[in-house]
Parts: C-alpha cells; structure tokens; sequence
C-alpha cells in the first residue's frame, strides 16, 4: 500500500527525541516493515536526521508575509497557512504518486488530511494522541479558539477511522461528534528490538553500584508526578538509606526539583540526567531497580504513556498510579504495583514492599516483559492498514 504519513503539528520535529517524535518516527517503520511505500510530510523536520527516514520525508511550510510572526495570533493563523499549504502539497503528490491512504496525526490547526482525502476519493485515518484544543486552552495560550473548535469538529466528523491512544480520548473524540463505530483503540508501544530485558544497564556516574535505584523517565512537567515521586523519596530515604533516585528527563519544574533537593538535603541522592536521545533509554531504564509512573489525580487523564511501555519491555519492576490507561495496562502485583494517584505514602509502602520482597520484583518484571512483548509498533501500524481496508471494502 502506498500512504502518506502527515504531520502538521509544527511543534513536533519528526527528527526529534519527545516522545511524540518518537511516536512518529516507530510508527513509520513499522509501516516500512509491514511492506508499505510511505511518504512523509512534516511541517517541522528537525536537526536530528535519521539515515534509515531521511529519504522518506519532506517539510512543507506556509509564509508569513511579514516576516516571523510576533504574536500569537499570527502564530496560529501561520500555523493554518501551513495546513492549508500541506493539503495542497498532497494534492501535488498524489498526481506523481498516486497514494492509497492518509494517515494524519491529529494537530491543533489542520484539516488537511481530511480535506484532500474528500478532494481524492481515498481514505484517511487519524491518530489522535490527546484533546489538544482544551489542553492548548488549559496549558497555553490560544486565540483563535472558534477556528480551532471548528477544525476539531470537522476532522472527527470526516476522518474515515480515528485511532485513539486510551479509552479517556476515545470518549472525549465521541463527545466532540465522533462516530463511534470509527474510533478504533490502539495504546502507545515499544521497539523490542532495542527494549527489552537482555539490555545492558548504562554506567550512570554519581549512582553508587550498591545502590537502590528508583526511576522515573519523562519531562518534568506537574501532571507527571514528579512532585509526588520527590516527596514520597525524602520519606523512603529514612528507612532506605541506600535508596538513589534517577531521573531521566528535563521540563519546566526542573529548576523546582533542584530548589527542592538542596532544601531537603538530598542532592547527592538524586541523578538527573537532564534529556537524553531515545538510543539512550534502554540502558537507563535497565538501571533502574523499581521504575515510576506517578501520575497525580485527574479528571480527564487520557495519556497512553509511553515510558511505561518501555519500563514493561525492558522488564523492570513498576509502580504507577491507578489511573487511566495505566490502570488498563498494569495489573496490581501482576505485571506491576498500583497506588492511589498523588499518594506520596502509599509510593513509600509500595517501594519498600519491592525492596523487602525481591522475589515478588522479580515476579512483576517478568510478567512486565511479556506485558510489553504484546505492545509493538508493527501491531499498531497493521491496526491502521484493517481499518483503512476495512473502510474500502465498505466504499465499494
């Protein structure tokens, strides 16, 4: 089959290490491998060029005719020149190359996947990996908040199947007009090839090697959990001293962690890596004794983590709030450990369960790698194609 992948989110370079990117980036190859021709379309390339993808992609952008624009509002309305620029360019390509399927990942501004796949008479399927309109009004800033709506409205309406990252999104889709007979649930997933549990622990300097190793991998936002994570560690380090914290990420509360840890006087016990490509996460992860996933509470969690997905691979010990996908994927003392969301004390019990019980980690990281042995990209990517299949064999 012959498909396009389109990315109109300018802000995800698809050579790029946010796991978005990432997302991007697997997905693609697992198209590849599944014996497609693909091509890429990308309102943002990236600097950090992939040999293996170089020749698939292709940066389309739109013109301000002033220049860089300086407000926000110029920023959107560029953001949907660009779109509208894209559907065009899918136009253009698909007189030299007649292509099959659109498979967008849905961004804030563009319609263009739906919008030439009508003009083709082809099919386009949809990713959808968050509600971005209420995130951007929650997170950001957004002025043209109507056209944004409208442009929601229309994708969810006109996409031939919408592929959803978690149960939450899949609700929030349908809320917002979505068919439900065209929402279709595939999580996030993993490259077992490069995670999995034979991984070789990274040499991480400052951990000391007889040292209990808790992680945490992610940006350093406030709706991950961090704050919890650090408040639950300065509790666990009284009872185990051994205890070393190793966190791989970067973010906005960095600045936070750090006033924090010389506060409580736990510096020397704490790693952060600052961010690191994604080539190097198999080996951090494997230096982990107990990995973390601890979500605060929330009401519309509708993240399908994909930290977790790789903990699972590389069949680490986890512990993660009971909430959302998360509560879906792990099974409490299964394939992994569940508490309560924003509950420090229960992290500190839970810790000092795994750490006390070394065969039950033992356990949990066993039937985490099979958990995630089940989680693949190619899996996801043939998700993709049966809809889009099924969607012709329905047209005709």
């Amino acid at each position: 089959m012959k498909l396009v992948y389109l990315n109109a989110d300018n802000g995800i370079p698809v050579f790029g290490d946010k796991g978005a990117s990432v997302h991007i980036q697997e997905m693609v190859r697992a198209f590849v491998r599944l014996g497609c021709d693909v091509r890429l379309l990308t309102a943002r390339m990236g600097s950090d060029v992939l040999d293996d993808l170089a020749a698939l992609a292709e940066a389309v952008q739109g013109s301000s005719r002033s220049g860089s624009p300086s407000g926000r509002a110029e920023k959107e309305k560029l953001y949907i020149e660009t779109a509208k620029r894209i559907e065009e360019r899918l136009i253009e390509l698909h007189a030299v190359w007649p292509f099959e399927l659109i498979y967008e990942r849905y961004s804030l501004w563009s319609a263009a996947g739906v919008r030439a796949a009508r003009r083709l008479g082809i099919t386009c399927v949809v990713e959808v990996n968050a509600p971005l309109v209420d995130e951007q009004m929650a997170y950001r800033k957004l002025v043209l908040d109507e056209i944004a709506r409208d442009i929601e409205a229309e994708v969810f309406a006109n996409a031939d199947g919408l592929m959803v990252v978690s149960k939450p999104l899949g609700d929030y889709v349908v809320g917002q007009g979505a068919a439900q007979a065209r929402v279709h649930l595939t999580g996030n997933a993993v490259d077992g090839s490069r995670f999995h549990p034979g991984v070789v622990p990274a040499e991480v300097p400052g951990i000391p090697h007889d040292a209990h190793v808790i992680g945490f991998c992610g940006s350093l936002k406030r709706w991950h959990g961090v704050d919890v994570l650090l408040s639950a560690f300065r509790h666990l380090k009284l009872r185990l001293p051994e205890a070393h914290l190793l966190i791989v990420g970067d973010g906005p509360k960095r600045g936070w962690i750090e006033g924090f840890l010389q506060g409580a006087g736990l510096a020397d016990s704490v790693t952060m890596t600052g961010w690191q490509p994604h080539a190097a996460l198999p080996g951090l992860i494997a230096r982990m004794d107990v990995a973390t996933a601890p979500y605060p509470q929330s009401e519309s969690h509708y993240f399908s983590p994909l930290k977790l997905f790789e903990y699972m691979a590389v069949g680490r010990p986890i512990i993660a709030s009971h909430i959302g996908q998360t509560a879906d994927v792990i099974q409490h003392r299964k394939n992994g450990f569940l508490v309560p969301p924003g509950d420090a004390d229960s992290l500190v019990e839970a810790l000092m369960t795994l750490r006390i019980d070394p065969e039950m980690a033992r356990r949990l990281a066993d039937a985490a790698a099979d958990e995630g042995r089940k989680h693949d990209w190619k899996r996801n990517a043939q998700a993709v194609l049966d809809t889009a299949n099924a969607v012709r064999r329905i047209a005709s």
